[in-house]
């Protein structure tokens, strides 16, 4: 069942939003944004007296009453754009930080917090990267719509102003102008649908960019890129993703050509009009040369505003649009729930039960897991193995409420994840990942997941010691305030790959859940560091619900009961010596493992 196409905020509610959010953060900005307006409808007037008051003066035959035309209407000129400046400046400031401290910090909030798997799938990850476009820039999204909103405003207000004085002088200029405003519209329409058609094709080859990006500057990749000669294979994808964007950019200004050429002809025809209406008012005596230059200033200034609304609008549109993209990640709904529901009876190892559970990630009609069923007691350790893509990985996402079945249910204790709340079931796992890495943050700040101050030193330096790291850490300037790498912090230190499982290790060891998860985290590491590795993770998973998940089956001899894992369905079960005597698939690769260990 296809979702319903979700509803997109016009521009007007999407402005609504902003300005409310500005307003509430910083009251102070109202008074700021009314002033602003006021004086920049009324500056284009204030520089159109300034040449109308000299040829005032010079026409009144006196020089005083020529210098105090002129210095008045400088004076206000001046007075007018300092004001205006300063509004400027202080609303840059006030839209911005209200970008930042408001949407952008919301953003983060959200992609810290929302289910998982609302930010891993790739199509999770493309509205995740067009939204966060929508916050991250001044000159896009949020931002954008709040300074191109207040400049609309100034503009719709300059046309009413200026056309009622048009309107006042000949209703038939007016006329033709606006004639000429409504095809100009429609043919900027045009330009503007192009645009909103092609979204995907602009966002696209934008968000492939950005990768290309970060991991040319990845240290990690980086060491890659040089041993293995990638850096050509690097610039031929991020010149291939500039030309399909410099390609889509080219057809898409090529739009916004013929409303230029319109322009240019509306220009000549309305000034041809203006010139011979206010020349023969002239000679007619209607009007005398001051008004005759009033006049042209009203119809340029009026002539500009059109110009610019059609203009601004596009762009308004387009903010909006932006925009848009960061609402439709924020509204992206969680099917866990993340409220308090229940909790469990107390912090013991509690039972876990698959209950035909299946699961299809999204976007893929395969399933990783098809009806799997198995029960761990509190208390039991159990080894999950198996060849690459079996699905352990997955088992682990579920097991962590990082997802959900697609079918059946997951039990703890008999309640579903659901009914005891995903953030205090998690708060019971200690879990290690295939692929997790320090942060780069303090040691302690890593282990304890914490502010350093806020830090049970003790039990910090405690649960260092028993992963064997205490001693290296001692020997640092700043000990465990000392952060990781040089991302943060120039004087950060690099650990080694041994010294990052041990760092590991005494992170799950301060959390200290009552479940212990480890998916496979010395995969980097040769059989025989990883089964010292192993054995201390056994002694920690004492009174412990555990599950230790590898690939390499010798490993997990130590765990109460081993499931075997193939094509998304467990075919083994039972203790290392009973899948032996069984003679099944766990023994047939155990054996070939067990070659190469013993060559």
């Amino acid at each position: 069942m296809k979702d319903k196409k979700e509803k997109k905020n016009t521009i007007f509610k999407n402005a609504f939003i902003v300005y409310k959010a500005m307003f509430k953060r910083y009251p102070a900005a109202i008074p700021l944004v009314l002033i602003y307006i006021v004086i920049s409808v009324s500056l284009p007037f204030i520089n159109t007296l300034i040449p109308a008051m000299a040829i005032k003066g010079i026409t009144s035959g006196s020089v005083q009453t020529f210098l105090l035309y002129i210095v008045t209407t400088a004076c206000f000129f001046c007075v007018f754009s300092a004001v205006k400046v300063f509004c400027e400046k202080k609303m840059q400031l006030k839209h911005t930080y209200t970008r930042i401290s408001v949407f952008m910090l919301d953003f983060i909030k959200k992609a810290i917090n929302t289910d998982y798997l609302n930010i891993e799938p790739q199509p999770k990850q493309k509205i995740m990267g067009k939204g966060v476009q929508g916050v991250s820039g001044n000159y896009e999204g949020a931002e954008l719509v709040s300074t191109l909103s207040m400049e609309f405003v100034v503009i719709v207000l300059g046309i009413f102003s200026y056309g009622t004085a048009i309107f006042i002088l000949d209703w038939k200029v007016l006329a033709l102008t606006l004639g000429m405003f409504v095809v100009d519209v429609l043919i900027r329409n045009h330009a503007v649908k192009y645009g909103d058609s092609h979204r995907e094709s602009f966002s696209e080859p934008w968000r492939k960019m950005n990768y290309y990006e970060r991991n040319s500057m990845n240290i990690s990749a980086g060491k890659d890129i040089r041993i293995f000669g990638l850096k050509k294979l690097f610039d031929y994808h991020f010149d291939k993703m500039i030309n399909i964007y410099r390609k889509f950019r080219y057809r898409y200004q090529l739009k916004w050509y013929y409303p230029t050429i319109a322009d240019t002809a509306f220009n000549f025809v309305r000034d041809w009009a203006a010139y011979t209406l206010l020349i023969y008012k002239v000679l007619s005596g209607e009007i005398d040369a001051a008004t005759f230059t009033i006049y042209l200033g009203v119809i340029a200034n009026f002539s500009q505003y059109i110009y610019d609304v059609s203009m601004h609008f596009a762009n308004l549109r387009d903010a909006s649009h932006q925009f848009n993209d960061y609402h439709a990640f924020m509204n992206q709904k969680d099917l866990f729930k993340h409220e308090d529901t229940s909790s469990l009876t107390d912090a013991t190892a509690p039972s876990i039960e698959f209950r035909n559970v299946s699961f299809t990630y999204e976007g893929s009609d395969k399933p990783v897991l098809k009806n799997v069923s198995f029960k761990i007691s509190a208390d039991e350790k159990i080894a999950l193995v198996g060849n690459n893509g079996a699905g352990k990985t997955t088992i682990v996402k579920l097991l962590c409420g990082l997802y959900q079945p697609t079918g059946g249910e997951i039990l703890i204790d008999g309640k579903s994840i659901n009914d005891i709340g995903v953030e205090n079931y998690q708060d019971m796992i200690s879990v290690l990942f295939q692929d997790t890495s320090p942060i780069a943050l303090s040691i302690a700040e890593n282990v304890c997941g914490c502010e350093p101050d806020d830090a049970d030193k003790e039990k910090l330096n405690d649960c260092l010691k028993k992963a064997g790291l205490l001693s290296k850490v001692n020997t640092l300037p700043k000990k465990e305030k000392t952060y990781i790498t040089q991302t943060l912090d120039e004087k950060g230190i690099v650990l080694s790959g041994g010294e990052t499982q041990k760092l590991l290790l005494a992170k799950a060891m301060y959390k200290n859940g009552p479940m212990l998860i480890l998916d496979e985290p010395t995969s980097a590491l040769d059989p025989i560091a990883e089964s010292t590795i192993y054995e201390e993770y056994n002694q920690m998973a004492d009174h412990k619900t555990a599950v230790f998940i590898s690939h390499r089956l010798a490993s997990t001899k130590f765990c109460d009961r081993i499931l075997f894992l193939d094509k998304g369905q467990i075919v083994e079960e039972g203790t290392h010596n009973q899948l032996m005597k069984k003679g099944g698939k766990y023994k047939e690769i155990f054996d070939i493992q067990s070659h190469y260990y013993n060559a």
